[in-house]
């Protein structure tokens, strides 16, 4: 009986050792050699986009760790998140307005922010199509809206499929990317016009800074030769209007505003002749 039950808590170890190392949270996994460069590619391009975009509120959904909004100069930043544990430790140093919220259920009125920005939230959601029409809905009418997530057809995204052989996780096991076709099907639907889209780090996987950098080359030529192979998508949109027809006046209409003077009489002019060749 003794080895029997040594025999079933090594089998019970094992297979708790083996789903420690298939499981990797978002925040884990930010501190790892890839997740630091994600920081630091997102960082930038975020910098870069929201530093044009003006208005009264702006609002930042997810991911707490990365501050979408640092060169943003409008006066008020909302931040959402699920978890109440990451939102308390920014404390009260925070720009931001904290608000503990699902992406899917905005607590915000229609049409109240000005910019709204996603980093990887719809990576990890479990309704992305609401998640992205309530981004749309608390959006103001020439609003800008910005997507950064994770690529499915991407070398980083290939090696995480690897977890059903019993290898370690590469990426948070939570995550479940979204293709950039469906994507932006989904932004044509709700109204949205893409203006900027960008794709980076071409890199295998890799796990240290050593190795990251002996591959470093790939950026430029996978930017160049095959960039929907890139691990990271972003894209940026505007919130469009649906266009309205102009009813012209009837003709009675007209020839009155003209008589008022409030429309300027139409001159027909003489169509321009070119002076005949001398030969």
């Amino acid at each position: 009986m003794r080895n029997i039950f040594r025999c079933h808590r090594r089998l019970f170890l094992s297979f708790q050792s083996l789903s420690a190392m298939t499981t990797l949270s978002f925040d884990d996994f930010l501190e790892t050699p890839q997740g630091q460069m994600l920081l630091e590619w997102e960082s930038a391009q975020y910098d870069e986009i929201v530093a044009d975009a003006f208005g009264y509120s702006a609002l930042q959904i997810g991911c707490p760790i990365l501050n979408t909004l640092k060169e943003n100069r409008i006066a008020s930043h909302w931040l959402t998140d699920t978890s109440f544990e990451r939102l308390d430790t920014l404390g009260q140093s925070s720009r931001f307005s904290l608000v503990q919220a699902e992406s899917a259920w905005l607590p915000f009125d229609c049409d109240s922010m000005d910019l709204v920005t996603l980093p990887h939230t719809l990576d990890f959601c479990d309704s992305p199509q609401q998640a992205l029409r309530e981004a749309a809905r608390v959006l103001h009418p020439e609003g800008r809206i910005v997507i950064t997530a994770f690529n499915p057809m991407s070398l980083w995204w290939l090696r995480q499929k690897s977890i059903a052989l019993g290898c370690r996780a590469y990426l948070p096991s939570r995550a479940v990317p979204i293709s950039l076709y469906r994507l932006k099907d989904w932004l044509a639907l709700l109204g949205f016009e893409i203006d900027r889209g960008r794709f980076g780090i071409y890199m295998p996987w890799c796990h240290s800074d050593k190795a990251f950098r002996r591959w470093s080359w790939l950026n430029k030529a996978g930017d160049r030769w095959t960039p929907h192979c890139a691990n990271l998508v972003m894209l940026s949109a505007v919130k469009r209007l649906p266009g309205t027809n102009r009813l012209e006046a009837s003709p009675l209409e007209m020839a009155a505003d003209i008589i008022r003077g409030r429309k300027p009489v139409p001159v027909q002019r003489e169509a321009h002749k070119e002076p005949p060749s001398v030969n």
